[in-house]
């Protein structure tokens, strides 16, 4: 299977994912208490739909932006070792005499995997061409949203402005997270062609 058909099949599995976040789903649900935890899953979500649906669409988006970003790093790789002379690793000569023929390869993977996203994009933007500015403009959204996900406790900083106020909780329809993964598919086959 190649690493776009594999990030294709994770990203609509999601989908189903995404159809769990329901409130017809959520209210056949509502009184199950399967692993036995004492609570309901309307009392460990506080009778709160909107708070159930939000953990299933967050939850979608963070493994979907995994996914995207594993592709990202194997198209970067594949792309360092098909042009060596964009590569900025540094290699000692001990490393050159070891890896021999190996060595593009070892190096493309190091750098693909030292880059944070917003380095993989930037790094996409300056050697991809055709790619559609808008769509990258909105997963850099993303970006920003999967990071105040995980490292703001769920909450909007300034950088989501002026979509969240600072300070407020972000709160994904399954709409919003499939159209993501939409843009990511679109961005993928575009990074594909220049590969």
């Amino acid at each position: 299977m190649s690493d776009i058909d594999y990030l294709i099949k994770q990203l609509n599995l999601l989908i189903g994912f995404l159809d769990v976040s329901d409130e017809e789903v959520y209210n056949q649900i509502k009184k199950h208490d399967r692993f036995n935890v004492g609570l309901t899953i309307e009392q460990l979500y506080e009778n709160d739909f909107d708070n159930y649906r939000n953990h299933i669409t967050t939850s979608a988006l963070l493994l979907g932006f995994s996914h995207f970003e594993d592709y990202l790093t194997k198209c970067i790789i594949k792309y360092l070792s098909n042009n060596p002379d964009k590569n900025d690793i540094k290699v000692s000569l001990k490393t050159i005499r070891e890896q021999g023929d190996n060595l593009i390869l070892l190096v493309a993977v190091e750098q693909a995997k030292r880059l944070t996203f917003s380095e993989k994009i930037k790094f996409i933007e300056k050697n991809m061409k055709g790619l559609t500015a808008s769509i990258i403009t909105e997963i850099k959204f993303v970006n920003d949203v999967r990071n105040c996900l995980m490292h703001n406790n769920g909450l909007a900083d300034n950088r989501l402005n002026p979509k969240y106020s600072v300070g407020q909780k972000i709160l994904l329809s399954s709409g919003e997270v499939n159209g993501f993964g939409l843009k990511a598919r679109e961005l993928a086959d575009q990074i594909l062609d220049n590969i």
